[in-house]
């Protein structure tokens, strides 16, 4: 059908219906692009935000780790005890303390510890360089202790020393075990002298990370710097022994280099385990270079999208089949009354025709047509044969011919007939072509063209008419669309506030039916969707059972705050109370009742432990106050330090004033509490406290000297206890005591002490120089050279024991022994005793900075006496010249005493242990006496050997 033969009507719907199609299709093609872009980039970001808040976890324990390392490095800096013993029980009680470690060490540089690694050669957790390298760790499930290995090659040891900065290597497998190192570099003086580190099992970041799930078949898992993986919840196997790269997977690979690189990011790829198209992103850990990776399945991920561009796509098509109703019944409005004039105006013209000039229009028709065939029945009545003219001309009109006019030559009236006839015809033609420009308009969907060219009369009435049709329709248009938004919106906020709050919302009808419940209601209920819709609200309402609906309504509805505290029960019997909140709305067209209840289980609880924590905060207030009176009132000074450096001070009691300070002085920071601490403690105080720290004691208990505000030097007892706080924040509480008068008194009973011990010591000094004196003298009385020489070694006997007591009387502490100096008096003593002048013995001792107890100087000074006396008698028969020496080393804890000379030696024949000299019996019981041995060699001369240790 061409386009001129189709009727109005038929293009009115066309248009219309073309019109609003395109519009439509174009608006919700629009719509869903925009829609599902935005639902795709929060479906990115939300996933993005999850790797990021795990890896971040994941950096957070890495960091605590850390942390551990970086403490027990910067307690080595400070250390100066240089005790292997004291740095492995600290190393030890770390280990025990901290469960979540695999080992704890330290590694020094050849004597970067205490200079003595030749003395600990193969020695218990030492190698053969004798380097302080503990290792404690947990690998064989207790706890034990072995030297470091490898610390020449790897990285554990070799990175921070060549970078001098902290470090976590990549994970490694060592006896068995999955593990990383945190590792610190230790400083002395500014040099490198070894590392302070830790080390973690991995197993536990697979436990952790393999229950994590994002959305329904999401997983996630942790690889290394290299890619390496550390754990997978499906591919256990490749853990710790393939990479990322060996999945063979370009885009995998990809993301590799990046890991490698430290930079997140996310790819779409084949996960060569499920054969999913899924998304892949990862999330840099910082501290250690890992990356933490999560994997979610692209259709899990834009599930939502997908159901969102369906639901636009059936409005869409609803509201292309509204638009074509709409429009048939505004074409057919319009065309009715056209069509049946037309018809009227053809039957007048086919009567014409057949010679029929009688006949006429009818005048029933649409009020806005009405006037046409009235003015066509005048004309009709009013002329016979020019009419013929005028009929030829309407007839054309009729026929859509609008260009027809008037041919005869017409004259009076009729030529006036003519001319109105043909004035509208050309009114007409141009009324019908301004109204068909609008009427095209409004079928492109186009309201903003009006009608131009207003006929007069009842075309007057056509043209306002088509205006008034086009202005209802363009507001009709405009407030259907307007009117769909709004519901679109509205429905939209509706259930997103219904389900998105974690309250129990019920919508009930004004007799108490449950219509409507969210999900929560239905979890915190144990009911069902269905069986909730069957109940009615009094049927879970355990305080109001038995009571109306609307009175109970009418009760809330009476409250100010329009909340109302009641009981639920639940489907298994259990009750908890509630808050509710109602309203009344519209729904369906029905009043309704929608009601908030809110779980006030926690909050009551929390009321009641409110009640009893004031009650017990009013008790601690009262006994606050009465505990700070008698601390104000007693001669002990509270404090509260941070740990901090220098101690600054939290609080003080008023009390300091006793000191010649303010509270302000400390509380202000003006002053911290390390600044009264007299310099020479200083050092003391500190290790006290690291001590403290590393072996977790209950309290500490140590004195040391303060400062007060005048300047004057106080003694004080510091006893001092740890606190934490609820956010895990340290401090020291503890008070301090004025013991000034106490020490004074102690250094005055020191002194008195020091004083009678030396008394003692000189007397008997004097006492055993008389004996000895007594001795020379009695050896006078006898003449027998064996006599005398028994009284002789009796006397240098006596004489030894003399000079250890005279040692005494002159060292400092009254109680260890100048062993150097005493044997060189001793053996100048027994030079000049059995001075021989035909014979030259020199008496060499090779004994430096060696101070012994009283208890070991005493024997091991008779053994020397009895030793060397017994050379100079007899190692010499016949030689003018010799030497006798006397060696003391000390090995670790022992002593090694070596007495030699270079004479004729002992006979063979003579066993030094079974003889009947009295001097070397006296040696080896001396021996035995300090718990030693004793060797003999006379290969050159005779060497005595004694291996012994100091007796306490």
């Amino acid at each position: 059908m061409k386009k001129n033969e189709m009727t109005i009507k038929t293009k009115l719907i066309m248009y219309i219906v073309v019109s609003v199609f395109l519009v439509l299709v174009v608006s919700t093609a629009v719509s869903i692009k925009t829609v599902t872009s935005q639902q795709e980039e929060l479906a990115y970001l939300q996933s993005v935000e999850m790797a990021r808040d795990y890896a971040n976890q994941f950096d957070g324990d890495m960091q605590a780790n850390m942390a551990i390392a970086e403490t027990i490095a910067k307690t080595m800096e400070m250390y100066t005890a240089d005790d292997r013993n004291e740095v492995n029980n600290i190393l030890k009680n770390i280990l025990e303390t901290h469960p979540s470690l695999t080992g704890v060490y330290v590694g020094y540089e050849p004597d970067a510890f205490d200079g003595n690694d030749d003395e600990y050669i193969n020695a218990p957790y030492h190698d053969s360089t004798g380097r302080f390298i503990p290792y404690w760790n947990t690998i064989q499930g207790t706890i034990e202790v072995e030297p470091l290995v490898n610390y020449d090659t790897q990285d554990y040891y070799q990175l921070p020393e060549l970078t001098h900065e902290n470090i976590v290597t990549e994970p490694y497998y060592y006896q068995g075990i999955f593990m990383v190192s945190y590792d610190v570099p230790i400083f002395k003086n500014g040099e490198f002298s070894g590392i302070a580190g830790v080390d973690v099992s991995l197993d536990y970041i697979d436990d952790v990370v393999s229950d994590i799930r994002a959305f329904d078949t999401g997983y996630a898992f942790v690889t290394g710097n290299t890619g390496i993986l550390v754990s997978h919840p499906e591919y256990k196997e490749g853990i710790g022994t393939h990479t990322l790269y060996d999945l063979g997977i370009p885009q995998i690979s990809g993301a590799a280099e990046e890991i490698k690189n430290g930079i997140g990011g996310s790819i779409e790829t084949v996960d060569p385990l499920t054969g999913k198209e899924v998304i892949m992103f990862y999330e840099p850990v910082r501290t250690g270079n890992y990356s933490f990776v999560l994997v979610i399945p692209k259709e899990e991920m834009f599930a939502g999208v997908t159901k969102l561009r369906n639901t636009l796509v059936i409005i869409s098509t609803i509201s292309i089949f509204f638009m074509g109703f709409v429009s048939y019944l505004i074409a057919t409005s319009i065309t009715s009354p056209i069509d049946e004039i037309v018809e009227n105006f053809r039957n007048i013209a086919q009567d014409a025709v057949d010679g029929k000039l009688d006949t006429r229009a009818k005048t029933d028709v649409e009020r806005d047509f009405k006037e046409i065939p009235i003015g066509l029945n005048m004309i009709l009545d009013a002329v016979v044969a020019p009419i013929r003219e005028s009929i030829r001309v309407t007839n054309a009109l009729a026929k859509g011919e609008l260009g027809a006019r008037t041919e005869l030559e017409l004259k009076g009236e009729f030529k006036h007939l003519g001319d109105t006839l043909d004035d509208f015809a050309d009114s007409l033609n141009n009324i019908i072509a301004d109204s068909n420009n609008v009427l095209t308009a409004i079928q492109n969907n186009d309201f903003s063209r009006n009608v131009r060219i207003h006929g007069k009369g009842d075309f007057n009435i056509l043209t306002e008419g088509i205006e008034e049709t086009r202005n209802s329709l363009d507001l009709a248009i405009h407030e259907q669309k307007k009117a769909e938004k709004a519901l679109r919106d509205s429905e939209r906020k509706f259930r997103t506030l219904f389900e998105s709050l974690n309250d129990a919302i019920y919508l009930t009808d004004l007799q108490g039916n449950i219509l409507e419940i969210n999900e929560i209601s239905c979890k915190r209920m144990g009911y069902s969707h269905d069986e909730f819709l069957s109940l009615t609200y009094m049927d879970i309402d355990a305080s109001n059972r038995g009571k109306d609906f609307l009175t109970v309504l009418k009760e809330l509805c009476k409250m100010k705050s329009n909340l109302l505290e009641t009981i639920h029960m639940r489907k298994d019997g259990t009750v908890f109370p509630v808050e509710l909140s109602s309203r009344m709305i519209r729904f369906d067209g029905h009043k309704a009742i929608i009601t908030i209840a809110r779980d006030i289980s926690k909050r009551k609880q929390s009321e009641k432990e409110l009640k009893k924590y004031a009650e017990e905060l009013e008790h601690s207030n009262e006994l606050k106050e009465e505990m700070e009176s008698i601390i104000n009132n007693s001669p002990v000074i509270a404090f509260k330090w941070k740990t901090e450096t220098d101690w600054p001070v939290e609080f003080v009691s008023k009390n300091i004033t006793k000191l010649g300070y303010t509270v302000e002085d400390f509380t202000s920071n003006r002053l911290k509490y390390a600044d009264i601490i007299h310099p020479d403690d200083s050092e003391r105080t500190h290790l006290h406290i690291s001590n403290y720290y590393m072996k977790k004691e209950a309290e500490l208990n140590y004195e040391y000297r303060i400062y007060t505000k005048s300047g004057d030097i106080k003694w004080v007892d510091e006893r001092t206890f740890t606190r934490r706080d609820n956010y895990g924040r340290i401090s020291l509480q503890g008070i301090i005591l004025d013991i000034t008068e106490r020490k004074k008194v102690e250094e005055a009973l020191i002194q008195a002490e020091n004083i009678r011990k030396k008394e003692i010591h000189h007397r008997v000094k004097n006492n055993l120089q008389v004996i000895s004196s007594l001795l020379y003298l009695a050896s006078d009385n006898f003449e027998q050279q064996d006599v005398i020489e028994a009284f002789l070694d009796s006397r240098n006997r006596v004489r030894s024991m003399a000079l250890i007591h005279e040692e005494l009387y002159q060292s400092k502490d009254m109680t260890s022994v100048d062993f150097s100096d005493y044997t060189k008096k001793l053996m100048n003593y027994l030079s000049r005793s059995c001075e021989d002048g035909k014979k030259d013995i020199k008496l060499v001792s090779k004994i430096e900075g060696v101070y012994l107890n009283v208890d070991t100087a005493v024997p091991l000074g008779m053994i020397i006496n009895e030793l060397v006396s017994n050379s100079l008698k007899h190692a010499f028969p016949e030689v003018k010249e010799g030497e006798i020496s006397v060696e003391l080393n000390v090995i670790k804890n022992d002593f090694l005493l070596k007495i030699k000379d270079n004479g004729i030696g002992i006979s063979p024949d003579i066993d030094f242990r079974n003889t009947e000299s009295l001097g070397l019996q006296l040696v080896t019981t001396l021996v035995d006496q300090i718990d030693g041995t004793i060797e003999l060699n006379s290969i050159h001369g005779t060497e005595f050997i004694i291996n012994f240790s100091e007796r306490n």
